[in-house]
């Protein structure tokens, strides 16, 4: 785990061959001395900085905006993400690691690829492009795409996110066509064998991520047949894992902020009733809840609600060992796209198309592979009791879809609760179940449904979800072509 450093000017540039120091990873793109710069060290480090996004910022944000997290008794940090609320200061963070940082990193490498006619690494930095910049749709809606990273525009336009989704398509439809299959890939923390088979499974399901979004607004349906004709989508998940250690800087992202001897702040999440509530009833307990979740105290599953932290409850919730933590190790993969997700928009597209058969097939499919990455048996008997059903396709499988990523990643889990409005809310609210001191009645919780938090962002209300997180302040303060911001509940393109 060797750590390499090139002195540009006054700016220290790091470049990685283990997880180490991936906050401070970051160049300056326009520096005279980036031809000194090579692409194995430069596209390591712009996947440290969507690794440290993704598996913390934004999966800290949209694990409690999809009711997978709540906040721990007593404690402050994240209560307001679980009232429904991400300010424009909240996003600026995810916005600067991704935007900045990465897809500046990544700029970098594509234009060196280009140059010296590198199509396999023209591949690996157009792929990560494409993620990072679904990431940043995803949470904001629009940004800059079009106009973005010409040092001479200083105010670019804000692309509307259908478009840049568009656009990401025709970047890797054109990187793929110019793959040339003697060329060699770079050193990277996701294919560390230098795969490029395995860059070219990401490609296509990242692009079947892609358009299975936008199949709620559009008919991509040949598209996703043409993907699925060519039999190159990844068979297991596409994560940076065997690479994190137990140390400063080096161990998982989300980890070294909650759980670590070292984290400034830690010990604010624990599961969300929603969570808890639908994996483990009066007959049947998911087994990946155990993966998933550590008990409390006394040794059982115990979900509390979003909106509060609970400081004025009954004596016997009021401790941090009535609740339940997460699992959560230093070496905790980082998974990027996983394999039940591939199955789950297959079986969307199929049941688009009123194909019942290949739709079930897909769904037992991915439930199976969600099973395999929490290391649980009994996807099975799990598919018996919650089979799939085609007259109520959307909320079958964004149901099971939305338990599945709670063990993957929760800004996609936030994603497509959003884009398919499921879980959907019940008729219970966290008003219900706690009037604000005293008894907490869980027992009312309905399993499968989302609630209203105790205190929800006024901006956001009752039996809604955030639809999109404010435009960060570091992208619009300076920009005199930024949008006037639509407001917290206008849905991104693929939710209308």
């Amino acid at each position: 785990m060797k750590k390499l450093s090139i002195l540009l000017f006054s700016v220290l540039v790091l470049g990685l061959t283990g997880c180490k120091d991936y906050l401070d990873i970051n160049y300056d793109p326009n520096s005279p001395a980036e031809e000194n710069l090579k692409s194995e060290m430069i596209l390591p480090a712009a996947e440290m900085n969507i690794a440290a996004t993704y598996a913390y910022t934004l999966h800290i944000l949209g694990a409690y905006n999809a009711q997978y997290y709540a906040q721990q008794f007593g404690t402050p940090n994240y209560v307001k993400y679980s009232q429904f609320e991400v300010s424009a200061e909240n996003g600026s963070g995810a916005y600067r690691q991704l935007f900045q940082r990465a897809l500046s990193n990544l700029n970098t490498v594509i234009k060196k690829a280009k140059d010296s006619n590198e199509s396999v690494v023209l591949l690996q930095a157009t792929v990560l492009r494409a993620f990072a910049f679904q990431l940043l749709v995803d949470a904001f809606g629009e940004l800059p795409y079009s106009e973005a990273f010409d040092p001479e525009n200083l105010a670019p336009k804000y692309d509307n996110g259908e478009d840049i989704y568009q656009g990401l398509i025709n970047e890797i439809d054109n990187a793929l066509a110019e793959l040339n299959s003697s060329d060699m890939a770079v050193t990277s923390f996701i294919f560390p064998d230098k795969s490029v088979e395995g860059w070219v499974s990401f490609a296509y399901a990242q692009k079947l991520k892609l358009l299975s979004r936008m199949s709620n607004v559009e008919d991509v349906s040949a598209q996703i047949q043409s993907i699925i004709d060519a039999g190159l989508l990844p068979d297991d998940d596409i994560q940076i894992a065997g690479c994190w250690a137990n140390a400063n800087g080096q161990a998982n992202p989300f980890y070294s902020e909650e759980r670590a001897s070292w984290a400034a702040v830690k010990g604010n999440v624990i599961a969300n009733l929603a969570l808890v509530g639908t994996m483990q009833t009066d007959t049947y307990t998911d087994p990946r809840l155990a993966a998933w979740i550590q008990p409390n105290g006394d040794g059982k599953f115990q979900g509390s609600i979003s909106g509060t932290n609970l400081s004025t409850v009954e004596d016997k919730y009021a401790t941090t060992t009535a609740w339940c933590p997460i699992v959560l190790e230093y070496n905790t993969p980082v998974i990027l796209i996983s394999r039940a997700e591939i199955d789950f928009f297959l079986a969307e597209f199929y049941a688009r198309k009123n194909d019942a058969v290949n739709a079930a097939s897909a769904y037992a499919d991915a439930i199976a592979a969600s099973f395999a990455t929490a290391g649980v048996s009994g996807a099975a008997a799990h598919v018996a009791l919650f089979p799939y059903d085609q007259s109520n396709w959307k909320e079958c499988i964004g149901l099971q879809k939305w338990i599945a990523l709670a063990g993957i990643n929760g800004f996609e889990g936030y994603t497509e609760a959003r884009r398919l409005d499921q879980p959907a809310f019940g008729s219970v609210k966290a008003s219900d179940m706690f009037a604000g001191s005293g008894a907490l009645n869980l027992a009312l919780y309905q399993p499968g449904t989302l609630y209203t938090p105790f205190q929800v962002f006024n901006q956001v209300g009752d039996n809604k979800l955030l639809e999109r997180f404010a435009y960060p302040e570091i992208s619009t303060s300076r920009n005199s072509n930024a949008p006037s911001f639509p407001g917290y509940l206008e849905p991104i393109f693929w939710g209308k």
